[in-house]
């Protein structure tokens, strides 16, 4: 019994830091654009407290006159610290949220990293994933062994660009964006963690059941 229950919190206890511990904040635009700059003429940003993004805290509105055309709509500053982030990250996740019946009912995003040593590329392959609309989503993209590699191995800064294209709703297009993180890839003593708490588990089940 006492090694089943050390089992159960082992596995709780790597489920929880696998959860909790490994994201990073990279931007939440509170009340700025902290140097990003809104690419797409049509549209212009505006701090935003707007409930269900942020829970009363600033978020980035961008309001526009027409539909988003697939292009960027955001581009970041070149940061050197994003490199090592995004070089270790399994994913990377963006909060948004669209008011109900903006945008022709479909909202579709890509990001992009732009560094010296990899060059520009799309974590989603241009493939555009879809928000949901009338709602708060929480859009996370897988980010692929080989661009995670490429940006592990460069010394450079690196810059993103957030791609966004859609429909179009007349005097309804407005989308709230915050909380652009990163999801750390778990160092393998976490797994090996976990693999003896699912052992001890395994163990215990076997021998009550024999």
């Amino acid at each position: 019994m006492k090694l089943q229950r050390c089992g159960v919190v082992v596995v709780l206890a790597v489920l929880l830091m696998l959860q909790n511990a490994s994201a990073q904040l990279l931007e939440s635009w509170e009340g700025t654009l902290n140097g990003w700059t809104v690419q797409d003429a049509n549209y212009a940003y505006a701090p935003s407290t707007v409930d269900g993004v942020t829970e009363g805290t600033y978020s980035a509105a961008l309001t526009g006159t027409a539909g988003p055309g697939y292009g960027q709509m955001l581009l970041s500053p070149y940061q050197a610290s994003w490199t090592a982030l995004l070089g270790n990250a399994a994913s990377l996740s963006l909060d948004i949220y669209t008011p109900p019946g903006s945008f022709g009912y479909y909202l579709q995003f890509d990001v992009d990293v732009n560094n010296a040593d990899t060059g520009y590329q799309s974590l989603t392959g241009y493939s555009y994933p879809a928000t949901v609309i009338g709602s708060q989503y929480t859009l996370t993209i897988p980010i692929s062994p080989a661009i995670a590699a490429g940006l592990a191995a460069s010394a450079n800064p690196t810059q993103i660009a957030i791609q966004i294209g859609g429909g179009y709703s007349d005097g309804n297009e407005t989308m709230y964006l915050d909380n652009l993180r990163v999801t750390a890839i778990p160092e393998p003593s976490t797994f090996g963690l976990l693999g003896l708490g699912v052992l001890s588990l395994f163990c215990v089940i076997r021998r009550r059941v024999s």
